[in-house]
C-alpha cells in the first residue's frame, strides 16, 4: 500500500500541461470590460459529457448521464462598461426521443464599480459559483434536475460578482420555478454568496487562502394553491487552505478544512434534521493540469439540498436508511487541459467510502468544453 501511495504521489508531481484550472474552478466567462464597443462577438458555447455515477449505498444510487448541452449567444456592447447577450440553452441525454430542456438565454451585464459587476438575466454559473462539493454537486454544471420542473442550468436570476486582487466574490438569486394564480406547485429559489479572501493576491496561487459560503433554498409562494409548508433551508461554510511549492515550484501541496452548518429557518419547521454540522479537512497535490486529493467527511444530522447527496444525511433510497451521522474517505483525481484555443478536455475519478457501511461508492467524468468568443 504504501508504495502505490508514493506513486502516486510521483505522478502527480511529475505532471505538466497547459492550464492551471480545474474542474470547477475554470472561469469561463469574460468580463464587460473585455472587447471593444459597437461591437459583435458569437460565443458557441457547447459541452459533450459522459458522466457514471456508481452508487451502491442506501443514500443514494447510481445513475449515468451521456449527452451534451449548447448554449450559443450573439454578444453586443453599446459602451465599454455595457454588454447584452441573447442566445439558447438545450439539453440532449443520449437515448431520449427529444431534447430535455430548451429555453432561451439573456443576459445584461453593466460594470457597477471598480472590480464590481451586475448581471441581470442569464447567470453565469459555470463556475458553480465557487461552492464546494457538499452545498453544490458539480454535475449541477452541465445536466442535473432538481425535479422535472426545475432545470439547474441555465441559472436566472440577479448576480454580483466582484473580482479584485485580493478578494473574489459572487452572490446571487437563482429563480429556479415560476408560480401563477392558482399554481399547483410552489415557486423555488435559492440565494447564495462566496467571499474568497488571498492575502497573497490571487497572482500567487501558493500561500493562504480564506473562503466563506452560504446557500439558502427556499420553497414557497402566496398565490399557489398547492396547500403545501413554507420551506427555507440553509447552508452555511467556512474554511481555510494553504499551499506549499514544491519541486521546482510548479507543483504544489496543499491543506484544506471547511465547516459545515445547516439549519431549517421555516416559519413553521417540520425537518428530521433541524440543526446540523460537519467538517471537511482534505489534503491534495496539485500541478498545472492535474489535482489528486485526499479528504475525510464527517457530519451530524446535515441537510444540503443543492449539494452532492452522499454528504448528507437523508437518504434518497428509503426514508428508514437516514443517518445521522456520515463518515466519508473521499478521493479523486482531477485533469484538465486546453487543446486548442477556447477547447478544454476534462476527466474526473472520484471515490466514496463510506467507514459505518464498509460501501464504497465511485463515479467517473469526461467532458469536452468549447468556450470562445468570435469577434467581428
Amino acid at each position: 500500500m504504501k508504495n502505490i501511495i508514493c506513486s502516486f504521489v510521483l505522478f502527480l508531481i511529475a505532471s505538466s500541461t497547459f492550464s492551471q484550472d480545474f474542474w470547477v474552478k475554470r472561469n469561463m466567462r469574460e468580463s464587460v470590460l473585455v472587447g471593444d464597443s459597437g461591437k459583435f462577438s458569437i460565443n458557441p458555447y457547447a459541452s459533450a459529457f459522459f458522466d457514471d455515477r456508481e452508487y451502491i449505498s442506501d443514500i443514494k444510487k447510481g445513475y449515468t448521464y451521456p449527452g451534451f448541452f449548447i448554449q450559443p449567444q450573439l454578444r453586443y456592447k453599446p459602451n465599454k462598461k455595457t454588454s447584452i447577450s441573447a442566445g439558447f440553452y438545450t439539453l440532449y441525454f443520449a437515448g431520449n426521443d427529444s431534447v430535455e430542456r430548451f429555453t432561451p438565454v439573456l443576459s445584461l451585464e453593466v460594470k457597477l464599480l471598480d472590480g464590481v459587476e451586475l448581471i441581470l438575466g442569464t447567470l453565469h454559473s459555470q463556475q458553480l459559483h465557487y461552492l464546494p462539493e457538499p452545498l453544490m454537486k458539480p454535475e449541477r454544471l452541465f445536466n442535473s434536475l432538481t425535479d422535472k420542473l426545475i432545470g439547474s442550468q441555465p441559472e436566472t436570476g440577479i448576480q454580483f460578482l466582484t473580482e479584485k486582487e485580493r478578494f473574489r466574490g459572487d452572490s446571487w438569486t437563482n429563480w429556479e420555478r415560476y408560480i401563477k394564480q392558482g399554481s399547483r406547485f410552489q415557486e423555488v429559489f435559492t440565494m447564495g454568496f462566496a467571499a474568497i479572501v488571498k492575502p497573497s493576491t490571487f497572482s500567487n496561487r501558493n500561500g493562504l487562502t480564506i473562503n466563506f459560503f452560504g446557500l439558502a433554498v427556499h420553497n414557497g409562494g402566496q398565490i399557489d394553491s398547492s396547500y403545501l409548508d413554507v420551506t427555507t433551508m440553509i447552508n452555511l461554510a467556512a474554511g481555510l487552505s494553504y499551499r506549499f511549492p514544491i519541486g521546482t515550484g510548479r507543483n504544489s501541496l496543499g491543506l484544506e478544512t471547511t465547516g459545515f452548518l445547516s439549519t431549517d429557518k421555516s416559519p413553521n419547521p417540520k425537518s428530521k434534521y433541524l440543526n446540523g454540522h460537519a467538517i471537511y479537512p482534505k489534503v491534495f497535490i496539485e500541478g498545472n493540469n492535474l489535482r489528486g486529493e485526499l479528504g475525510y467527511w464527517y457530519a451530524s444530522k446535515f441537510d444540503n439540498p443543492r449539494g452532492e447527496e452522499l454528504f448528507g444525511s437523508y437518504s434518497y433510497v428509503k426514508p428508514d436508511f437516514d443517518e445521522d451521522i456520515r463518515n466519508l474517505v473521499t478521493a479523486k483525481i482531477i485533469y484538465t487541459v486546453e487543446v486548442a484555443k477556447g477547447f478544454n478536455l476534462g476527466g474526473k475519478f472520484e471515490t466514496y467510502y463510506d467507514t459505518k457501511s464498509s460501501i464504497l461508492d465511485w463515479a467517473f467524468t469526461v467532458r469536452l468544453v468549447f468556450y470562445d468568443f468570435l469577434r467581428w
